[in-house]
């Protein structure tokens, strides 16, 4: 888990590209995917962090489903960066023998389980092009649950570390911010995918 596999690091490798050939591509379509994605985006609980986050990745021609795979994308890099500042920090502490090791140890566990989570899904909703309707309620099934599992993994993780004092109060601070917006994000990407899911049941009914 702690490993990043190779299939991990091509699939990183793409994302850096994709970004890059949205940003340069959609310069002339920007103000046109704004809307799309601004009008998607209400249907979220952080509506302005949505858009932000996921304007530069849209073009005018895409799809609900386009725009629910980059929010999952979003918060796949958000929670790998988290991760990897939290382990720095455990390994500091680890160090110093320090009395809160265990707190970031264990909130750096659920970062990483939030990582695979995260990445699994990404793979899923790949399936949903691939496979048969009828398994499209199984991997909606499997999206839905892991993105909540890692919602609660975040709040779990801010929440044990709420009486601790490692590393003087940015450190903290730091952290909860760090895995907070990986909260956001993730929360932004489930609201997304349940939308496109809805709207394919409809349209498939």
């Amino acid at each position: 888990m702690e490993k990043i596999t190779l299939s991990l690091i091509l699939f990183l490798f793409n994302i850096s590209i994709f970004a890059f050939v949205g940003a340069v591509e959609g310069a002339n379509t920007q103000p046109r995917a704004n809307k799309f994605v601004e009008s998607q985006c209400r249907r979220t609980r952080y509506p302005k962090l949505c858009t932000t986050s996921l304007s530069n990745y849209i073009t005018t021609t895409s799809e609900p489903q386009e725009l629910a795979h980059a929010a999952l994308k979003v918060s796949l890099v958000k929670a790998i960066y988290t991760r990897a500042y939290v382990k720095n920090v455990c390994k500091q502490l680890e160090k110093t023998k320090a009395k809160d090791y265990q707190a970031v140890k264990d909130c750096l566990g659920q970062i990483s389980d939030g990582v695979s989570l995260l990445f699994n899904s990404v793979e899923e909703l790949h399936h949903l092009n691939l496979d048969k309707e009828s398994e499209f309620v199984w991997h909606r099934s499997n999206v839905q649950t892991w993105l909540s599992t890692v919602l609660t993994d975040a709040f779990t993780c801010m929440d044990g570390m709420s009486n601790y004092k490692f590393g003087g109060y940015k450190v903290k601070a730091t952290i909860k911010a760090k895995v907070l917006n990986v909260a956001q994000v993730t929360s932004n990407a489930l609201a997304l995918f349940n939308g496109y899911a809805l709207r394919h049941k409809v349209s498939h009914h």
